[in-house]
């Protein structure tokens, strides 16, 4: 197929990857605990190839549990200067690999040994990638379509989401966006969901599905002015303003 197919397509099938390891990640999967982090590891690789569900787990419950705060490690995915936000979202595997090893220490040897392991396995993929004949299909198929889908996952499931000044521990409702509440179904499934991110941070163990029917039953009981809501294109605004 043509360029102009293949990395439009594929950018999108990694977007939608981030989900059931977002998902395995929260243990929302399934009650099986090899079977919920297989899927999610499966999920990982066509965002962060070598990448496991326990590796990202401890990446993201870090990010809830420091929601805004200085050492959050999606901190440089919600800056104000949007290109830097991009262009960290397309290298966060370089941005979550000096994370780690500025914890090494305090990690389990086990965690440490798989970490080594994924990274070995992802670099020489691309090792072996660009020393065959095959460079510019691997370029074009997989390198472009990588990078452009983490720029729309992060922008959509973080950048949009939160914005730096905001802690979750201090204001737990503010800190994260309401996207587009009056829209129609198809927005929120291609959201994944995520249009209710502040129904994720409150209630992590919730399944992706149903933050909706849950933030239509919450949102009577928020106080408006509490609220902060963000478009597509505009994020984080002061204030809520209700149309129900």
């Amino acid at each position: 197929m043509s360029p102009f197919i293949t990395i439009p397509l594929s950018s999108f099938f990694v977007f939608w990857s981030f989900t059931p390891l977002h998902e395995a990640v929260h243990r929302n999967l399934s009650n099986i605990i090899w079977l919920n982090d297989t899927v999610g590891t499966l999920g990982a690789q066509l965002l962060l190839p070598g990448f496991s569900t326990s590796l990202y787990r401890f990446l993201h419950v870090t990010h809830h549990a420091r929601t805004g705060q200085k050492d959050d490690p999606d901190l440089k995915f919600t800056q104000d200067n949007l290109l830097l936000c991009w262009f960290n979202s397309a290298f966060l595997d370089v941005l979550w690999t000096r994370y780690y090893l500025s914890v090494w220490n305090e990690r389990p040897v086990a965690e440490r040994a798989r970490f080594g392991l994924g990274l070995f396995l992802y670099l020489t993929m691309f090792v072996v990638a660009f020393i065959s004949p095959y460079t510019l299909e691997f370029f074009i198929a997989f390198v472009v379509p990588m990078l452009l889908g983490r720029v729309v996952t992060v922008y959509l499931f973080a950048t949009i989401q939160h914005r730096q000044g905001h802690e979750q521990r201090v204001d737990p409702f503010g800190a994260t966006s309401i996207q587009d509440v009056h829209s129609r179904w198809w927005k929120h499934l291609f959201m994944l969901g995520q249009s209710q991110h502040l129904i994720h941070h409150l209630y992590p163990g919730v399944p992706w599905f149903k933050y909706d029917p849950i933030w239509r039953e919450a949102k009577a009981k928020v106080p408006p002015e509490q609220i902060r809501p963000s478009g597509y294109l505009v994020r984080n605004k002061t204030g809520y303003l209700s149309q129900t």
